[in-house]
């Protein structure tokens, strides 16, 4: 009597350790499916966020060079020789020389 007890009891615990091993493969596949479900989201929320991040970036460039090519421009107008010989005669009361101031060099 005692041996068929045994074999029972092993068989069940074989069944038993079937099972919990099925149990234990699927939580695991369900926990990787949850996990790789996670980071992928993550992956595109960080896409979507430095998408707009380089957008930002890229509207301040281009602000950057309208405001680079405005001062330009600002900097030829106020280096003009014409702006420069008005300014000169109205507010430094200066004079064109005359042909006795002017030196030649050799």
């Amino acid at each position: 009597m005692s041996k068929k007890p045994r074999k029972k009891t092993a068989s069940k615990s074989a069944k038993q350790a079937l099972k919990n091993r099925r149990i234990f493969a699927t939580v695991a596949v369900f926990v990787w499916l949850l996990l790789s479900g996670f980071g992928y989201v993550w992956c595109r929320v960080q896409v979507v966020q430095l998408g707009y991040l380089l957008s930002d970036v890229h509207r301040i460039h281009t602000q950057l060079l309208n405001d680079n090519k405005k001062l330009h421009l600002e900097l030829a107008r106020l280096k003009a020789p014409e702006r420069v010989e008005r300014i000169a005669i109205q507010q430094l009361g200066l004079r064109h020389p005359t042909k006795e101031q002017i030196v030649v060099l050799p």
